[in-house]
């Protein structure tokens, strides 16, 4: 009989491999009170699930020719909750303001209006996004608090969501049980998890290479090697990216 391989293990595994073979930077929101406010992820509420520091600093450095004051009007429409939409038609919507970028207008400083897209993510230089592998994020929603095991942040938005679960349960429980009340529970994760960036060899809704790993996302999935230090130098080339 194999060996018992817990959540714990795989989480801690998992979020090793992003850091040390990527390069990403890891963030541990553990708090002993569900409600304490100081998680780290510099939230104003425990309702969002957008690092809005992190997203709006990345949004003002990749659209640097246009007016931060223009930048944040963007940011706004991006993370606005869709209400009125189904699940599926927020996440088509955010999905395509995450790949096109958000229309704009706005005056240059010789007072001509000018018509531009403000960018989320900086897909000609996949190194300089910012990714972050996240755990014991606490995010209160409709009827109960959930915490996912690992969402990957790319400048701030929650685009992949990674269900682990020990070696003695079926990958298929992470989605019938988990993934069913999250996205009943915690909508507002899901409006975002329409792009994916997946460093490691998994695709949506499929088993991991670790044992007991499953991750699910909609939409399609990018891949990217991220090693800041290592990444150009060694092959010459840009990690692969694509926008999909």
């Amino acid at each position: 009989m194999p060996n018992f391989i817990s959540e714990d293990q795989i989480e801690k595994a998992a979020v090793a491999l992003l850091k040390d073979r990527y390069g990403y930077r890891t963030l541990n929101c553990f708090t002993r009170n569900m409600e304490d406010p100081a998680d780290r992820s510099n939230r104003a509420s425990k309702e969002e699930v957008v690092l809005y520091d992190v997203l709006r600093a990345a949004a003002v450095k990749i659209n640097s020719a246009i007016p931060e004051t223009v930048v944040a009007e963007a940011l706004e429409k991006l993370t606005a909750r869709r209400y009125a939409m189904s699940p599926l038609l927020a996440n088509k919507e955010v999905y395509g303001l995450i790949r096109d970028g958000i229309p704009v207008q706005y005056e240059d400083a010789k007072g001509r209006t000018e018509q531009g897209r403000v960018r989320i993510i900086d897909f000609t230089q996949p190194v300089e996004n910012d990714f972050c592998a996240v755990t014991q994020l606490w995010i209160k929603g409709d009827h109960y608090p959930r915490r996912p095991d690992i969402l990957v942040y790319v400048n701030g938005l929650p685009l992949v969501f990674v269900e682990l679960k020990n070696s003695n349960v079926q990958v298929r429980n992470a989605y019938d049980d988990n993934l069913t009340n999250y996205k009943k529970d915690i909508p507002l994760l899901f409006q975002y998890n329409a792009s994916a960036s997946s460093p490691m060899p998994w695709k949506p809704g499929s088993a991991a290479s670790l044992p007991g790993m499953s991750s699910s996302s909609t939409g399609c999935a990018p891949t990217t090697r991220r090693k800041r230090s290592t990444a150009r130098r060694s092959s010459g080339k840009e990690p692969a990216w694509s926008a999909c």
